[in-house]
């Protein structure tokens, strides 16, 4: 059973856009203010960076809103056998990303005591998570990270894969979004810029895709996560060289 995509809100976009608008130009403003000498250098800079911010997480939404309709306009368009052919990758990639998972069940996150307490829970739901994903249990999985996000909402793991299992649900818009919001959570993370680079290329996005994957590369990911974006990596740059793929 799969979780099903939930209907775009327009006017949630709308107010993105707005607030997008809005946020913009508070900085043009700003900077005019500064310059005319009306607010020092200190008020300046404050206002600046918390409108810079706010303006960067709204444009970011908006992007990954607009993602989604792209998703659910361009999905139906794809022949069968391409679906297929892709779905195998994403499948391949969910099996081989549960073992860089499980490898690093054992390691102590951040602010873990020796004795574990909320961390050794967390990392239990997690592997719990994981193999409801293998197992294909989709919804299973999302359920749990979500319970994993609800104590801890910038859990980058919780939420990357959440993405993961939303990408391999059929869920390719809400998908985009999760993992953006892994991206957000922990930047030097590597997991969701490889599963953001299959999801581009879904998209028909082959040079987003490839930028995700050279940041990939940038976070010096694990030798078995490079080995297996390489395939994927090949057919893109074949693809943008206009050579014929298989």
């Amino acid at each position: 059973m799969s979780t099903r995509a939930r209907p775009l809100d327009p006017d949630t976009l709308a107010a993105l856009e707005e607030e997008r608008d809005f946020l913009l130009r508070s900085i043009e403003d700003l900077e005019r203010e500064h310059a005319a000498g009306d607010i020092d250098d200190r008020d300046y800079a404050t206002l600046r960076d918390d409108y810079t911010a706010r303006a960067a997480r709204t444009i970011r939404a908006i992007e990954a809103r607009q993602l989604r309709v792209r998703a659910l306009a361009e999905q139906p368009r794809r022949s069968l056998p391409t679906r297929l052919a892709i779905l195998a990758g994403v499948v391949l990639f969910a099996v081989l990303a549960g073992v860089l998972v499980a490898q690093s069940a054992g390691r102590r996150d951040a602010g873990q005591t020796a004795t574990g307490s909320i961390r050794e829970t967390t990392r239990t739901q997690l592997d719990r998570a994981l193999a409801a994903a293998t197992d294909e249990r989709y919804d299973d999985a999302i359920r749990i990270y979500d319970e994993v996000l609800a104590d801890q909402p910038r859990h980058a793991e919780a939420l990357a894969y959440k993405g993961w299992a939303q990408l391999l649900a059929g869920d390719l818009g809400d998908g985009v979004v999760t993992l953006i919001q892994a991206v957000e959570a922990d930047p030097d993370y590597p997991d969701p810029h490889a599963f953001l680079a299959i999801a581009f290329y879904r998209l028909d996005r082959p040079e987003t895709a490839l930028a995700e994957l050279r940041r990939l590369d940038e976070l010096d990911p694990p030798p078995a996560m490079k080995e297996l974006t390489a395939g994927l990596r090949d057919r893109i740059e074949a693809e943008l060289a206009g050579e014929p793929t298989p």
